[in-house]
């Protein structure tokens, strides 16, 4: 198991952050990202903006626009604002100051903030993670290498234990829960990249305002918390509940879209591709933290599915009550970990690099 001890020793000599973002290619000052981003940008992007206001105006985003069920539900239940269906959230907030100051700094406050976030799943008060890279610089960056190195980058300062953060790459967050008959256990959880710059482009669906954003859910976690905090009759209607909230997401990312048109769709049978609620295909590897060929990729995407690489063999399946051996690639994802206390922030997933195939696994 990796410790979350902020070793950085293995990072490449990459350019500064500060250069960088200095040198990412922009959109036109004209240009916009829908009027649902532009609408929060008039605060996220407002110089002098406070981090209450641009939280507020982020939260508000989510719940009306993010095409993830279970992001909405996480942005109801901040500070009250909304039925929740018991989804907790936390956040790492990223400024332009966080940015201008480097790496080391931006790695340890994410540490603090993803050790603190940690020490609160145990008792399963949230499930989910937001790193927010709340910048202009990002926010008006176009897809493209430089902007795909400046992801790794980013995606570095989280996962120290990882760095260097490799494209292709399928990497789990581990997140510990205190079950009800006093067991520690660790889930698995996926790593996500959202940024503002997927408007209109192959994955469409994870556009989001502000700049860019690694989310983090455990869906296995999540189960699991509603049934120790009686919220759940049992583990099955919890997974059930869970997988269901999975499968309605799939096809759900057209918001903003000017003909609706989202990045995943639900096989159907005689398609050619795996049929059942359970599976599904996506224009991109939705699990990939960083996938180059999607976020260099400046194509719009307007009609159809996209002429390049299709992933057809995605799955809900490992969403189940059923028990699975630790040497299956689908433990932790439903069934957790068992650990001591002193494992509480270590990371035991190892990254595994994806592959288009049916059989691809993690």
């Amino acid at each position: 198991m990796i410790a979350l001890d902020g070793n950085r020793s293995r990072l490449p000599e990459r350019p500064a952050l500060r250069e960088a973002l200095a040198a990412l290619p922009r959109a036109a000052a004209g240009d916009g990202f829908g009027p649902d981003i532009d609408a929060a940008h008039e605060v996220m992007l407002a110089p002098g903006t406070g981090r209450e206001a641009r939280e507020a105006a982020l939260l508000a985003w989510l719940r009306r626009s993010q095409p993830c069920l279970f992001g909405r539900l996480a942005a109801r239940a901040w500070k009250g604002a909304g039925a929740s269906k018991g989804l907790g959230l936390d956040i790492c907030w990223i400024l332009e100051d966080d940015l201008d100051r480097g790496h080391d700094h931006l790695a340890a406050k994410i540490w603090t903030a993803r050790a603190a976030w940690k020490r609160r799943a145990v008792t399963g008060q949230s499930s989910a993670f937001l790193i927010v890279f709340n910048d202009e610089r990002l926010a008006r960056a176009l897809p493209g290498p430089e902007f795909a190195e400046l992801c790794r980058s980013l995606a570095d300062a989280y996962l120290s234990e990882c760095a260097p953060v490799e494209f292709d790459t399928v990497y789990a967050e581990a997140v510990p829960l205190h079950q009800a008959d006093g067991s520690l256990v660790l889930f698995k959880a996926s790593t996500q990249l959202f940024y503002t710059g997927a408007h209109q482009r192959r994955n469409h669906d994870r556009r989001i305002p502000g700049g860019v954003v690694i989310s983090v859910n455990a869906p296995g976690h999540y189960a699991h918390s509603l049934v120790t905090r009686g919220l759940a009759p049992d583990l099955g209607a919890a997974m059930e509940f869970v997988r269901e909230t999975a499968a309605r997401t799939i096809g759900n990312g057209g918001i903003g879209h000017p003909s609706g048109l989202g990045s995943s769709w639900h096989n159907a049978p005689g398609d050619g591709c795996p049929a059942g609620r359970d599976t599904f295909s996506a224009a991109y590897q939705i699990d990939v933290l960083v996938q180059k060929d999607v976020v260099s990729d400046r194509t719009p995407r307007l009609t159809g599915h996209h002429e390049d690489e299709i992933w057809p063999s995605l799955r809900l399946d490992y969403l189940t009550a059923k028990e699975f051996s630790v040497g299956d690639p689908d433990h932790g994802w439903s069934n957790g970990l068992p650990i001591g206390d002193d494992a509480l922030l270590t990371n035991p997933w190892e990254p595994v690099v994806a592959a288009n195939t049916p059989d691809f696994d993690y």
